[in-house]
């Protein structure tokens, strides 16, 4: 929301980098809410943006009261993509969800097998072609890994089902969706794993992709 001035005065004002550290996101996602109405602004004589700290306030208050309202656990979704921007939206897709769950981002599939190690994910979403080591590499790391055996696991890629197959293809338990992302389809995934997450059951049946 674009204010011409300062509601109030007395109130702390803070620039778009320090409200970005206080909600532990990137700038980018900042200007995203600011322009959404998410977040009140003005802009300086200057052209600087400046946010009152009461509107940061705000925020974090409603990101706590959907977390203490929220009867279910949280679950950690890992999301493995070496583009910064699909991250980003990534982002803010599942803050907008509203639900008990922490994203965790990777940028390639050996940054991603170690976030796994740190978090154990219940999803775990990786694209396909990445730097270092690929989504075919990275899953194939995932065999045997009992501590894992229950994460639900989507592949969204750009690759089409002949050049995944030429690739040596994927495992039959791994869903794979096509980009553009599906993020309609996969709100339905982690909604289900949150169900049974919520029932303590993290496995659920993969539902086919139409």
């Amino acid at each position: 929301m674009n204010m011409k001035e300062p509601a109030d005065l007395s109130d702390i004002v803070i620039t778009t980098s320090k409200a970005a550290q206080l909600l532990g996101v990137s700038q980018r996602t900042v200007h995203y809410w600011m322009d959404r109405g998410a977040i009140k602004f003005w802009k300086t004589a200057g052209g600087h943006f400046r946010i009152p700290m009461s509107s940061i306030n705000q925020m974090l208050a409603r990101r706590q009261e959907e977390l203490s309202e929220s009867d279910q656990p949280a679950i950690t979704v890992l999301l493995v993509e070496d583009d910064v921007d699909l991250q980003e939206i990534a982002k803010e897709v599942v803050t907008n969800w509203g639900w008990p769950v922490r994203l965790v981002v990777a940028g390639n599939g050996f940054d991603g097998l170690i976030q796994m190690g740190m978090h154990r994910p219940e999803v775990i979403i990786t694209d396909l072609l990445m730097p270092a080591m690929d989504g075919f590499q990275m899953i194939k790391s995932l065999r045997g890994v009992p501590d894992l055996s229950a994460s639900r696991i989507v592949v969204v890629t750009g690759m089409d089902d002949q050049q995944i197959a030429a690739s040596g293809g994927l495992p039959d338990e791994v869903e794979l969706l096509h980009k553009p992302t599906p993020y309609d389809r996969l709100k339905e995934i982690v909604r289900d794993v949150l169900r049974n997450h919520s029932r303590g059951k993290y496995a659920v049946t993969r539902a086919k992709s139409v």
